[in-house]
């Protein structure tokens, strides 16, 4: 069924290397931890950082998802976003919150500071 839904909308299945599942899932995290503090759903970057952390298992050693991206380099994963997003505009479209701050040469860890 795939395979015949994938042929009637001219869509070529490819294949992805482990790095680039990796790049893409936590671009998806950070774009939607982003979202999550634009919209006070959290108050801070570390807050959704300790929430991956202690509830969802996330590899302590990132230091979360939001300090993953700080390591990567904002104007990295908005790069990576852009890129993605030429492919699927709706899913991939960068949070507002990561173009602000890496237009101001901002981290997320920067936002922890103030509060």
């Amino acid at each position: 069924i795939i395979d015949e839904e994938r042929q009637s909308l001219g869509i070529s299945p490819r294949s992805f290397t482990a790095d680039e599942i990796v790049a893409r899932y936590m671009a998806a995290m950070v774009n939607e931890a982003a979202r999550v503090v634009e919209e006070k759903i959290a108050l801070r970057p570390s807050d959704v950082d300790v929430v991956f952390l202690y509830g969802y298992g996330f590899p302590r050693y990132r230091g979360g998802p939001t300090h993953y991206a700080d390591t990567l380099g904002l104007d990295v994963l908005l790069k990576q976003l852009k890129a993605y997003a030429e492919e699927d505009p709706d899913f991939w479209q960068p949070a507002d919150l990561i173009e602000k701050l890496n237009a101001e040469g901002l981290t997320f860890g920067s936002m922890n500071e103030d509060t």
